[in-house]
């Protein structure tokens, strides 16, 4: 039987607009959770990062028993392992928020750049920024500087994490994205093939975290605008 995937959820009580294609997890609870019954966990643009942080020794475990964390989002705390702060884009402009490159990978697969660029017509909800990459990490998309918007990083712990600048792939199920439609079955098609997680076999870490020192609330971006699309681009 395939694990199935988590998405950690501020409000599990609320209702869902569609029917899920994940488990939701209370975040608060994630320290009384047995992460490995997964076998990738997502973690919201909007998560309590604070919370994430208290709990950052569970999620190494957790990817060092092979499982996948996926990240969407501007990081702002330390808790998830090789990852730096976020590094908005300065000045924003339509021609930074252009997606330039995307690698041949499955998430990806049959996805046009413009679809990732514009989303209904306005620019910015993809990436407005990036998150410096680690050294072997694996970039998947790039916008029109050269930023780095989406990578995969399998160095840093014994799992795999998936970091991209701003946004929550998932977010594209349903949305008038054109070819970004085909995103989120892939992106979840890939989960459980890349992930190698297994029940844990010996107890994980309590230590409370340590305050954190790569990032901090600084690392927020001054501009989260977004840009419509003109004529004469």
């Amino acid at each position: 039987m395939t694990a199935p995937i988590a998405r950690l959820d501020m409000d599990t009580r609320s209702p869902e607009s569609e029917p899920s294609r994940t488990d939701r997890i209370d975040l608060y609870e994630v320290g009384s959770e047995d992460l490995t019954r997964y076998a990738a966990l997502i973690v919201p643009a909007m998560a309590d990062q604070e919370q994430l942080a208290r709990h950052r020794d569970a999620i190494g475990d957790y990817l060092d028993a092979g499982g996948v964390v996926v990240f969407g989002g501007h990081l702002h705390r330390d808790w998830l392992p090789g990852a730096a702060a976020f590094v908005p884009l300065s000045p924003p402009s339509l021609r930074g928020y252009r997606v330039a490159e995307i690698a041949q990978h499955p998430i990806f697969d049959g996805v046009e750049a413009d679809d990732l660029t514009f989303r209904r017509g306005v620019a910015g909800f993809f990436a407005r920024g990036h998150h410096p990459v680690p050294d072997g990490a694996e970039v998947l998309v790039r916008l029109a500087g050269g930023e780095p918007a989406t990578y995969v990083d399998r160095v840093s712990t014994g799992g795999t994490i998936l970091v991209q600048a701003s946004c929550d792939l998932l977010g594209y199920a349903g949305s008038a994205g054109g070819t970004a439609q085909r995103i989120p079955d892939q992106l979840l098609d890939w989960l459980r093939a890349e992930s190698r997680v297994r029940p844990a076999d010996t107890p994980r870490r309590t230590a409370a975290a340590a305050p954190s020192r790569r990032c901090s609330a600084a690392g927020w971006p001054r501009s989260t605008a977004v840009l419509r699309r003109t004529t004469g681009r």
